[in-house]
């Protein structure tokens, strides 16, 4: 039963979801089968305590002891224990985020209770203004308060005032917000898939945003100004001013859109820098910065190991030696446990390289060992250097020969393959150059130059 929907479900729980599920099954308004109930502890118990893959026919035994087995009534209580348990994750999935005071206003007023509509209405406006937040769906929220307002006055005839102005303008900032959000969004994405996305009316959305009024508007403002930079390569002026509102607005985002919007200004960035060289690298490591100490660059609780090396690279190329440091010794331990030994090692040894401590990082590089292939090639372009920087020529030789062997046996369809080809053939050119043979040297120089 280890491959079906519901072990896989029941799996994935920790202990207090668990215990919190439990209890959603034992009352009856969620659950009138005793049998769902041991339905789940049964495999709670298979998967958790006794780690064991459970048999069918065991576990239709635990839940039914005195009947022959049927696969076709076994289906049947997987089906209703996972439906119930879905409607658990419904429910505590909602009740995690902000209330929503709309649906409330809608029951009270189907019912007609219009004092407790009233309250309920004054509550609902009361906790917007708290609120911090500030992104699309704040904007989609208000919309959803006015309409129930509207919903509620109407009752009472047409010629008493309505606030349909009011949806009106919630509407059009949420609307602006999430096509603009999209349409950064796939922008992004298309540079690098090459795929291709329509969005519905994005002139006239554009031609909008792009008035005055809307400048203290973070939903629409921040997304306007991404749109410009990622729509033209060249529009540095529309990344800086998306790099002030992003540094003023970014509390009054939600957190996965604030990584959102810090890693559309991070990649814009690592674009510019592919194309322009060190331009961008102080933008980049700026907003890395913001992003660390917004605690919104973790995945799964993790720092990637992409993330953590790309932080260093960009801190030690714009000079920042002491804080990339101070950032691989205090941000190691938020590194997957399984590679955070390799990573730190690479990335100590990347600046160990940077400081000419040369020795100490060939000895870190020794302590590396990762699957990745980016990873494992970086390492060795870091001894690459070492090795060709110290004259070590017989080192440098036997090196390009087995990197060069290793990416030969490697199968795969990144493109970063034939860049680590071309630097291991070119180093390996230059290693074996004659020293005063110029027509040679202007050759090989072109051939650099010529290499993309």
């Amino acid at each position: 039963m280890t491959n079906t929907l519901l072990f896989e479900f029941i799996a994935a729980l920790d202990l207090r979801e668990r215990q919190d599920a439990r209890k959603w099954l034992l009352s009856p308004a969620h659950n009138e089968r005793e049998s769902s109930l041991r339905l789940f502890d049964c495999l709670v118990e298979y998967h958790f305590e006794l780690q064991l893959s459970p048999e069918r026919a065991c576990v239709f035994k635990a839940i039914f002891p005195d009947q022959k087995y049927s696969d076709q009534q076994l289906r049947l209580e997987c089906t209703y224990l996972l439906q119930t348990l879905e409607d658990w994750l419904r429910w505590r999935t909602w009740s995690k985020t902000p209330t929503d005071q709309s649906l409330l206003m809608a029951a009270y007023r189907n019912k007609g209770l219009d004092k407790h509509f009233v309250r309920t209405a004054r509550k609902a406006q009361a906790q917007q203004k708290k609120s911090k937040w500030r992104d699309h769906r704040f904007h989609y929220q208000q919309y959803l308060i006015e309409e129930e307002l509207y919903l509620y006055r109407s009752r009472a005839g047409r010629g008493r005032p309505l606030n349909l102005q009011q949806q009106e303008d919630a509407l059009h900032k949420a609307m602006l917000g999430y096509k603009l959000r999209l349409a950064c969004l796939s922008l992004a994405h298309q540079r690098v898939s090459g795929a291709a996305y329509n969005i519905a009316l994005l002139p006239e959305i554009l031609e909008q945003a792009a008035g005055d009024e809307w400048s203290d508007v973070p939903a629409v403002a921040i997304y306007y100004q991404a749109y410009l930079m990622y729509q033209n390569d060249d529009n540095d002026q529309a990344f800086h001013r998306f790099e002030k509102l992003l540094f003023e607005y970014l509390p009054l985002f939600p957190d996965q859109e604030g990584r959102d919007l810090v890693l559309l200004g991070i990649n814009f960035c690592i674009r510019q820098i592919n194309r322009k060289g060190e331009a961008y690298f102080r933008e980049a490591l700026a907003l890395y910065r913001q992003g660390l100490e917004r605690n919104l660059l973790r995945e799964d609780g993790y720092l990637s190991a992409f993330t953590f090396s790309n932080i260093v690279i960009i801190a030690i190329r714009s000079g920042e030696l002491e804080w990339a440091a101070h950032f691989i010794q205090h941000y190691q331990r938020q590194l997957e446990p399984s590679r955070r030994n390799a990573i730190y090692a690479l990335n100590a040894a990347r600046l160990a390289y940077h400081q000419d401590k040369h020795r100490e990082a060939l000895l870190l590089l020794h302590q590396f060992s990762d699957r990745d292939f980016i990873h494992t090639l970086s390492a060795k372009i870091i001894q690459l250097k070492i090795f060709y920087e110290g004259a070590d020529f017989q080192l440098l030789a036997a090196h390009i020969k087995n990197t060069r062997a290793y990416l030969r046996r490697v199968k795969t369809d990144s493109y970063h393959k034939q860049i680590y080809v071309n630097i291991f053939s070119l180093t390996d050119q230059l290693m074996k150059l004659p020293p005063y043979d110029q027509e040679k040297k202007k050759a090989l120089r072109q051939q650099i130059l010529n290499t993309e």
